[in-house]
């Protein structure tokens, strides 16, 4: 058996090596004036040996591919070898790479052509902050349908422009060798990457195109493409350009179109990506304005209670929030919300405290929080404030219809604490009103049964004996009477008097009240005794 072949030992590498050799893995190929435009540092004789050496030890690879006119430079890569020695992986296995073809070449060193430029020719205060190569480029996305797809730009640029803001393309670089249906191809993808806003995940807003190609026919063909995909109003900025044969120009001249009408002059580079962001700058600066507005109407709510007001009325009650606080507290803001009249000093300060709770006066859903110790105060004196307003609201009504059952209750209620809330409160008059006409029927009825009580006690004293009949007179039967006769509500705590008439019609006793005259109710209670006297029956 033959022994077997072992590896060639690594040379000694100064840094100079591992950098070359880190430049070469990153960009794939290099020609020896990229290299030295790179490192410009570092003398290009220096250079030329280093990357001599790498080659001989079998590190990197170099050609000369073949040109019409002059000899072409080096073109360096890095073989299995040196970008092992790059990740700090181990030697490859199974031989190495081929020489890549000469397509591969030219195309490779364009791009790395791209990159150069962008790296030394940018005006000052403006630097290239990231240059992805295909294989970091390339975004996966789901498109309509749920397709999966990706695009794979041959580079991703990122520039740093003077304001500190991004500029952000996608480079496709033409050398004249891809064919019109590729090309329709590849504006489809981009189509579809942009319909389904994919960019979104990954960018603030959407890279320009930059199609880089070897002649303005070619250029044309694109961007037509482009528009038929997307139309003219699409956010996908298109720019295209004929100088790939030239791209170290590519940063600074004015070759760079934007559309296919003829009358659209050519801008350069930096204007065409800040064209491409000036969607997402203005749409950033419609963004603050409304975010500026929103703050200075937060503060205005937040300051102004009748503004808080009829903003939280707009909105409708069952967004208030009022629900989260103690109940007469909730009930005392529905009521001050709910009013038509200007607010008194207790009501808006209530209402200052209120909308200092709430998270944001402009978005009720988000909720809020918990009142502080002066919030609190202001609420309780506006409780305190509603219960007097609907006291003297109970007394006016009482004056003017009567101290009915409703009113009474009503009154019983705010003197314990609680408030009527505002279906109750707007129903008062009603129920005053109903007790008032209750009164009249009650009144016709006691006069009805005192004339019948007076007639009834001297019939039965008249049926007595003689000598009962001194000691007795008509007045001895009266409180029997009311006692058979008379009974009390239990529920409006009002006297119910006898309804002959109704009583023949429902075939009742005439002469014992079943049905109070307030409320209806049938369950009536006995009286017992009369502790004033008959006065409260008379």
């Amino acid at each position: 058996m033959s022994p077997r072949r072992r590896a060639a030992p690594t040379p000694p590498l100064s840094d100079l090596d591992q950098r070359i050799l880190a430049l070469l893995s990153r960009h794939r190929v290099l020609t020896q004036n990229q290299l030295a435009a790179i490192v410009p540092e570092v003398p290009a004789r220096t250079l030329r040996y280093r990357c001599a050496r790498l080659a001989d030890h079998g590190l990197a690879g170099r050609s000369r591919p073949y040109r019409e006119r002059g000899s072409a430079p080096f073109h360096l890569w890095p073989t299995r070898r040196g970008e092992a020695i790059v990740v700090g992986g181990s030697p490859p296995r199974g031989g190495e790479r081929r020489e890549p073809n000469p397509l591969f070449l030219a195309h490779a060193a364009g791009l790395s052509e791209v990159y150069v430029a962008l790296a030394t020719t940018l005006p000052e205060g403006i630097a290239l902050a990231r240059f992805e190569r295909e294989g970091e480029a390339r975004e996966p996305f789901t498109a309509e349908g749920r397709r999966e797809r990706a695009i794979a730009p041959d580079a991703l640029i990122e520039i740093a422009d003077a304001d500190g803001g991004p500029l952000l393309a996608f480079l496709e670089l033409d050398m004249g060798t891809m064919p019109h249906r590729r090309l329709k191809q590849k504006a489809a993808g981009y189509g579809d990457y942009v319909r389904a806003e994919a960019w979104r995940e990954r960018h603030r807003f959407c890279p320009a195109l930059l199609f880089l190609t070897t002649t303005g026919k070619r250029a044309r063909s694109f961007l037509a493409a482009m528009e038929k995909e997307l139309g003219r109003d699409a956010l996908l900025l298109t720019c295209a350009s004929d100088r790939a044969r030239t791209p170290e120009r590519c940063s600074t001249e004015r070759h760079w179109l934007l559309g296919i009408d003829v009358r659209d002059r050519p801008a350069d580079l930096l204007a065409a990506l800040r064209e491409a962001r000036r969607p997402f700058e203005e749409a950033q600066a419609r963004a603050e304005e409304e975010r500026q507005r929103e703050e200075a109407e937060r503060e205005r709510l937040r300051s102004d209670p009748e503004a808080l007001r009829s903003h939280l009325r707009h909105w409708g009650k069952s967004h208030w929030g009022t629900g989260r606080f103690d109940p007469v507290v909730g009930t005392a803001l529905d009521l001050t919300l709910e009013r038509d009249e200007p607010m008194d000093e207790a009501e808006r300060r209530a209402v200052v405290a209120f909308g200092a709770t709430i998270a944001d006066p402009l978005r009720l859903w988000e909720g809020g929080r918990e009142p502080g110790e002066d919030e609190r105060v202001a609420f309780e004196e506006l409780v305190g404030h509603c219960g007097d307003r609907q006291l003297g609201y109970v007394a006016d009504l009482a004056g003017r219809l009567g101290d009915g059952p409703a009113l009474r209750e009503a009154r019983r209620r705010i003197e314990a604490g609680e408030l009527l809330g505002g279906g109750d409160l707007s129903g008062l008059d009603v129920g005053a009103a109903a007790d008032h006409r209750a009164r009249g029927e009650q009144e016709r009825l006691r006069r009805a049964y005192l004339t019948w009580c007076e007639e009834e006690a001297r019939r039965r004293a008249k049926a007595q004996r003689l000598p009962v009949r001194l000691r007795n007179g008509p007045d001895t039967f009266l409180d029997e009477i009311d006692r058979r006769s008379l009974r009390v509500c239990q529920r409006c705590r009002e006297i119910a008097y006898p309804d002959p008439e109704r009583a023949r019609y429902e075939r009742r006793t005439y002469d014992i009240a079943f049905r109070c005259h307030f409320c209806g109710e049938a369950e009536l209670a006995q009286i017992s005794s009369f502790p004033n006297g008959r006065e409260r029956v008379r």
